[in-house]
């Protein structure tokens, strides 16, 4: 599809498809949201009429016992009834709330009721006003209580479903115009033009037929200089990762396999050290409390600064104790004339024991094959480590350690 006045074409229906189903969409919402507020409406009327009826209830329960304020419970319960009256009638016009009409002539008989039972308790005839109050006022009273809260809750469950079909009609409306834009992309997606089509096929020798049969010359095309006489352009090489050297390290592990006195442990790290491409590295001890971190070996430091080195915290927020809560490898990056640092847990049978951290010399920073051989070097302690014995403690109550250190 490469003619522009066809492009155009696809492209203004497909955004006018797609337009059509977001109204539509935007139109099911409008209609969600003015039924729900209609059913909000009818649910306070709902509730209105049942506390008006209650009300009514409890007047005419007084009215029609010994010794009560005949006439002030009977306005309370005139009042009530027409309160029920206007709230029944609300009802009436919201959809589903039909059925509440038949039931709209219990409200005169209820007023009715109310007033005979108002005559007979003025008069002071008790049994039959309470005859007029259980026998007919209030039956009519919990019927139409009955029937307001089967209506209201069949008009809450008509409403769900309306809004769940809704829904469906909204994500369908949705999905159609994601569906348009997406055929229209892929129509209007150029696709490479094949040169044997867009460009004839030349003659041998520099010449192309003519219309009568003959040759006509073709000036030969300009020849390219060679390659060689191109000066060439300097690309620079990228930047490589540093590579682990395999031989130094195997032998580092082996020394590790064989070691029994912990004072050889930085000697082992001098071959460690360079086959990592470390500039400087360090093996930190766990407490036997497991919440304090302090270098018990290191290699390619200063002993001076080794021993300014603090005893960290395993909740501090560095990567040395990052590693060590979370026993897996925390690297940090390369930034502002700070080389990039590793950091591995110590971690075997007897659980973390510690970390192995790492410095990475210059500004290189750690591939993958430096993390791996860095664990693999954390691996080969985790069998030699025991845990710092805790400050008081008996040394004869700590576990025998291969390589006693610190």
């Amino acid at each position: 599809m490469r003619h522009p006045a066809v492009r155009w074409s696809v492209l203004a229906i497909a955004v006018v498809a797609a337009a059509g189903c977001c109204y539509w969409a935007a139109t099911l919402e409008q209609r969600a949201l003015d039924k729900r507020r209609t059913l909000s409406a009818a649910t306070s009327d709902a509730r209105s009429l049942q506390k008006a009826l209650a009300d009514t209830r409890r007047a005419l329960s007084a009215m029609a016992s010994p010794g009560q304020a005949a006439v002030s419970w009977s306005r309370q319960a005139t009042a009530s009834i027409d309160t029920a009256r206007a709230k029944l009638a609300a009802l009436m016009t919201t959809d589903g709330g039909a059925a509440l009409r038949e039931h709209a002539e219990r409200l005169d008989k209820l007023a009715d009721a109310e007033a005979r039972l108002h005559d007979n308790a003025v008069s002071g005839r008790a049994l039959m006003a309470s005859d007029v109050a259980f026998g007919e006022a209030l039956p009519h009273v919990d019927a139409l209580d009955r029937q307001v809260a089967e209506t209201i809750g069949a008009m809450i469950e008509t409403g769900d479903r309306d809004l769940a079909a809704t829904r469906d009609q909204q994500i369908l409306a949705l999905a159609g115009a994601l569906g348009v834009l997406g055929v229209a992309a892929v129509l209007l997606t150029p696709t490479p033009r094949r040169r044997d089509l867009d460009e004839p096929a030349a003659v041998a020798d520099g010449a192309e037929p003519a219309a009568d049969g003959l040759s006509l010359a073709v000036p030969p095309a300009p020849v390219a200089p060679p390659m060689a006489a191109v000066a060439p352009v300097a690309v620079p090489a990228p930047l490589a990762l540093p590579r682990v050297e395999l031989t130094p390290l195997a032998a580092a592990c082996d020394a590790l396999a064989r070691l029994a006195d912990g004072d050889k442990l930085p000697g082992v790290l001098d071959t460690v050290r360079p086959a990592l491409g470390a500039r400087g590295i360090a093996v930190w001890l766990a407490s036997a409390d497991e919440t304090t971190l302090q270098v018990v070996a290191s290699s390619g430091y200063d002993r001076r600064i080794v021993e300014r080195f603090p005893v960290i915290a395993v909740t501090d927020d560095n990567p040395t104790a990052q590693a060590f809560a979370r026993v897996r490898p925390v690297t940090l990056a390369a930034a502002a004339g700070q080389p990039a640092a590793v950091a591995v847990p110590i971690a075997g049978a007897r659980g973390t024991t510690g970390v192995l951290s790492l410095e990475m010399l210059g500004m290189r920073e750690a591939g993958a094959d430096v993390l791996a051989a860095a664990g693999i070097v954390a691996s080969q302690l985790a069998t030699l480590l025991e845990p710092l014995p805790k400050a008081g403690a008996d040394p004869a109550d700590a576990p025998p350690a291969r390589a006693e250190l610190g």
